[in-house]
């Protein structure tokens, strides 16, 4: 049951954020308006996948908390990376409009996340 309540709190609080950060994007850029979805899709599977994963790892103790959390961390600054690269590569979206909208969404998130990781290590 806690799981979905945080479940349920990161859905809700990502999709508010994006309804407003897509009305105001609207009002501000409204020539060249960034990939909001495909960053509010990142970010929110992104943490996720590290949430769902280091659960599991807590659960299972397949390695230390630690390690795992760095790993899944890695892994998660890959992604980012990747979609850094494809953006400025394949896409027609100016990479500094798109760095100034992902990474407030990637941090607020990043909060959320070592906010509920912070809850699960303590009740270790």
């Amino acid at each position: 049951m806690k799981e979905i309540k945080v479940l349920f709190t990161i859905t809700l609080i990502t999709l508010a954020l994006f309804f407003m950060h897509q009305f105001l994007i609207l009002e501000i850029f409204k020539n060249d308006p960034p990939p909001l979805i495909s960053i509010y899709f990142l970010n929110y599977s992104a943490v996720l996948f590290l949430l769902f994963f280091f659960k599991i790892n807590l659960h299972y103790k397949f390695i230390k908390p630690l390690t795992s959390f760095v790993i899944l961390t890695f892994i998660k600054m890959l992604s980012v990376v990747a979609y850094f690269i494809y953006f400025n590569n394949y896409e027609d979206y100016d990479i500094t409009i798109l760095v100034y909208n992902f990474f407030p969404v990637y941090f607020l998130l990043l909060t959320m996340e070592i906010l509920n990781l912070k809850k699960s290590l303590n009740n270790i």
